[in-house]
């Protein structure tokens, strides 16, 4: 059994996030300019959602911060536009996947009262959301497609354990 204390937490996020920085950085050098802006959005969008989970106070108020994030939710809604008139299906289904974790994020920081109350149907839908993004990463390593494989497995280990806290939420959870 993976032993989860032995893992200190400040240090693992910080690597994590190094990791992300450079790979949108990778991407930026060696990619389109549509996968840079998708890497940057997407790591932005992260330490969001770890500050506001820490409940880290920031300079920006609250209805700033909901307009930030649906800000880069809306970039990353563009560059979906730009996958789809691309025909780059496997990042469409990558980024329909993702789209999904985060419609779960914002109904947990937006609405926890329901989420409670459903606190199954959304263990559920996470556990579901993750399993189709491992297939991904499976996907584009079995095709060769290295830096994608590596990033999409790196995107996974950052929100389960910086956002999701993959340890919590493996166990199982009991109707309300």
């Amino acid at each position: 059994m993976f032993n989860t204390s032995a893992i200190q937490y400040p240090k693992f996020k910080l690597a994590i996030l190094a990791l992300l920085a450079l790979n949108a950085v990778i991407y930026g050098f060696t990619d389109t300019l549509t996968s840079f802006t998708d890497a940057l959005v997407w790591l932005v969008l992260l330490v969001i959602y770890e500050l506001e989970a820490n409940k880290v106070e920031l300079p920006l108020g609250e209805t700033a911060m909901r307009r930030l994030r649906s800000g880069l939710i809306a970039v990353i809604g563009l560059v979906f536009g730009s996958y789809w008139r691309d025909n780059e299906w496997l990042d469409i289904a990558n980024s329909a996947l993702w789209f999904g974790l985060i419609a779960i994020l914002e109904t947990e920081v937006r609405w926890p009262d329901y989420v409670r109350s459903h606190e199954r149907l959304f263990w559920l839908a996470t556990i579901v959301t993750f399993a189709g993004l491992l297939a991904m990463a499976g996907i584009w390593l079995a095709r060769g497609a290295w830096l994608d494989g590596y990033d999409a497995l790196l995107w996974i280990v950052a929100f389960g354990f910086i956002e999701v806290d993959i340890f919590y939420l493996l166990k199982p959870k009991h109707a309300v």
